[in-house]
């Protein structure tokens, strides 16, 4: 039987862990359409991982009995959106042509949670 986990850390592990995977697998996968499309895949893919990552380790941060710090990692977290958004309009101007690779490796982050929640439905979780 494995401790529980009240603040949920675990799952953003899993979900970061099912990411990279998908990462991996639709790489190989857009390399046999073209070795470009499977590049922007992954730049996309590393965008979507590194937000996640970033994400849990504010959200772990978030959660303490400070409020000046809860407010302040609320703070980076709308800033981090903001970063987000400027890369994503630099990187779907360099890669036009290659649109749906880079939005498929953005989107890994719901894979990962819809793969998070079908692991905990048989049975992987608490």
């Amino acid at each position: 039987m494995t401790e529980p986990d009240p603040d949920g850390r675990a799952h953003l592990v899993w979900i970061g862990r099912f990411q990279v995977v998908l990462a991996g697998l639709g790489t190989a996968l857009w390399l046999l359409r073209s070795p470009r499309a499977a590049l922007v895949f992954l730049a996309g893919s590393a965008v979507s991982v590194a937000f996640w990552y970033l994400h849990s380790i504010m959200i772990s941060r978030m959660l303490t009995p400070s409020v000046k710090r809860r407010w302040l990692y609320a703070f980076l977290s709308v800033a981090k959106l903001a970063l987000i958004a400027f890369g994503l309009r630099a990187m779907m101007a360099s890669f036009s042509t290659e649109a749906v690779p880079l939005a498929t490796g953005i989107l890994l982050f719901v894979g990962g949670i819809l793969l998070e929640a079908a692991r905990l439905a048989v049975g992987g979780g608490d």
